[in-house]
């Protein structure tokens, strides 16, 4: 078991672990990543302190190159990674991401929905993607906080037919901020982006990117409902630690995380943000990624 091969493994933290969220303040990956130090801090999974440290920028690029040049081999560094970050490099070949760190444990994933501000004109997805449809190509403006959202963007514009202008933005949080300032049209984004804003009103949900509705969302219909043939696919949120880690230090990692996972805390922040539980670790966290390439090489056209 991995629990037994954390107690036992002849490692532990020797000084203070630093955790490097590659994004900026506010979005998806910084709320997570800020869940994971709070049950880590709390539940006393480590003997040595935790500092988070935000370093976002290049689809994060520029905080996975921090880890690779100044981290590696460190056990004592933990490093957040997601599906934005096995994408960045599709995108942009010269961007090293994933190939510089050694996923631990994947902890859950996230569905995407089409928003608008809720003082938008467009009431429904119908209403919006027949005016989309009507008007010239990139005449519509989306905002996204990382190349997921990029991706989700071009699968929308790909059903639609119609090109949509991406606004990029360095997180999930400055995307929404564009959203609700109304600077853009509209945006698609994971829910546990938007919770707040969906419940007090501030933006409105027109579509799900996925076969059937949410539970908590019923009134929310599928992009599939409305007459839009959209493929499934999810944001993955996982841990990793940097490249050449010793094997011991990964055990303990991994045990670490499946206690992460296992916290009421995770359960519950999961449950809220109406995402799935996915606890996949090790080797078979590595497996599935590999997966996931190949599904995002697919629907971005752009194979290995």
């Amino acid at each position: 078991m991995l629990r037994a091969a954390n107690a036992q493994s002849g490692w532990a933290p020797t000084r203070d672990v630093e955790l490097v969220i590659p994004f900026a303040a506010g979005g998806g990956s910084d709320l997570l990543a800020r869940v994971v130090g709070k049950i880590i801090v709390e539940e006393k999974l480590i003997p040595q302190s935790l500092v988070l440290n935000n370093r976002p920028g290049g689809g994060g690029a520029v905080g996975i190159g921090y880890v690779a040049a100044s981290r590696r081999k460190d056990p004592n560094t933990i490093i957040l990674i997601n599906g934005t970050t096995q994408i960045t490099p599709i995108l942009n070949p010269a961007a090293r991401t994933l190939s510089e760190v050694q996923p631990i444990m994947n902890f859950m994933l996230d569905d995407f929905l089409l928003f608008v501000n809720g003082d938008s004109k467009y009431k429904t997805a119908q209403e919006l993607i027949a005016d989309i449809k009507a008007k010239p190509t990139k005449t519509f403006n989306f905002s996204t906080g990382g190349t997921t959202d990029i991706m989700a963007i071009t699968v929308f514009s790909r059903a639609l037919g119609k090109d949509i202008n991406p606004v990029n933005f360095n997180s999930g949080g400055e995307s929404l901020t564009a959203l609700l300032g109304g600077h853009v049209d509209g945006t698609i984004g994971n829910p546990l982006e938007f919770m707040g804003q969906l419940a007090s009103g501030k933006v409105r949900a027109l579509g799900v990117f996925r076969d059937t509705r949410f539970a908590a969302m019923p009134d929310v219909p599928t992009l599939k409902e409305v007459g839009l043939d959209v493929p499934n696919f999810q944001m993955w949120r996982g841990i990793a630690v940097p490249k050449d880690v010793d094997p011991a230090a990964q055990l303990y990692w991994q045990g670490v995380m499946e206690k992460v996972a296992a916290s009421p805390t995770m359960k519950k922040y999961i449950a809220d943000n109406v995402a799935t539980e996915a606890p996949i670790v090790g080797a078979d966290f590595v497996a599935f990624l590999a997966a996931q390439e190949k599904l995002y090489r697919g629907l971005l056209a752009k194979p290995a």
